[in-house]
């Protein structure tokens, strides 16, 4: 079965590194750098779970995140936040996220964490 993995992060090169570590014929990575609409992206790639970086252009994930988890018809998609300043996280509000991982993270870290996640949603 593909799992579907939507990643939005301003820089393009964890595109690049997402799709190294899901490379096995299992995964798709959508990547995006930026959006207007998070509901467009979700609509148009189906994902079994959102990877959102929190320092984004014009926004932040923990933003996207809450608009995620507020809207009821897909609310259920897990979401993982990342950040370089996990301070920043854990001192600020709860954006409803369903895991958080530090920047810069372990390969297998993350692998287990998003693979965690996609069985919750399946």
């Amino acid at each position: 079965m593909e799992k579907r993995i939507l990643v939005v992060d301003n820089d393009d090169e964890m595109g690049d590194l997402f799709k190294e570590i899901f490379n096995d014929g299992s995964y798709t990575i959508f990547f995006h750098e930026e959006t207007d609409d998070v509901f467009d992206l979700i609509k148009t790639h189906e994902p079994h779970v959102i990877v959102l970086d929190y320092n984004l252009n014009g926004t932040n994930g923990g933003e996207l995140c809450r608009q995620i988890k507020d809207n009821a018809e897909v609310s259920d998609i897990p979401v993982i936040l990342f950040s370089g300043f996990p301070k920043a996280i854990y001192a600020s509000e709860n954006y409803g996220y369903d895991a958080f991982v530090e920047k810069p993270f372990d390969i297998d870290d993350i692998k287990e964490t998003v693979d965690e996640q996609i069985e919750r949603s399946l």
